[in-house]
């Protein structure tokens, strides 16, 4: 898409971007609330739900949060019984993540109705579009992923 085309959506991009992010941050706040989770909780539970047993670095690294600041809230998830932290096996100064039985259910019910507000939205959208937006939402996500790292490596203090 040449610059001008772009410029000409961008205004309307950015309202409905703005609108998304406005309502699924309600919703999602609502929803978390119900269960005793915060976001950064959440988001923790949600990558374990993708990469189950994962080391504390890593999780660190994925979620751009300190040692320290993995910790406490790994801590808080302990304390909640959703998540269990175990040394490795091969080398004992990891640590690992991994999920209680509880914790799977708390994040498998989390994401069911997730999928199930977006729902009453797929059934609308043809086959079409929703490879189209997904093929888009792709190429967002890669691209801001590029350019997360980029920012992080001039080690800006912002």
């Amino acid at each position: 898409m040449q610059r001008k085309e772009i410029f000409s959506h961008l205004s309307e991009i950015e309202r409905l971007y703005t609108l998304f992010d406005y309502t699924t941050t309600l919703w999602e706040a609502k929803e978390l609330s119900l269960y005793h989770v915060d976001k950064v909780e959440f988001y923790l539970l949600l990558l374990m739900r993708f990469r189950e047993d994962m080391r504390m670095k890593d999780v660190a690294g994925l979620l751009s949060l300190n040692s320290s600041t993995l910790t406490q809230i790994a801590q808080r998830c302990e304390r909640k019984g959703l998540i269990k932290r175990e040394k490795g096996t091969n080398d004992k100064r990891e640590t690992l993540l991994k999920f209680t039985p509880k914790g799977r259910k708390l994040i498998d019910n989390i994401v069911s109705h997730r999928q199930a507000l977006f729902f009453p939205v797929w059934e609308k959208v043809s086959e079409e579009d929703i490879e189209g937006f997904m093929k888009v939402l792709r190429t967002v996500v890669e691209t801001l992923e590029d350019r997360v790292t980029y920012l992080e490596h001039l080690n800006r203090p912002w």
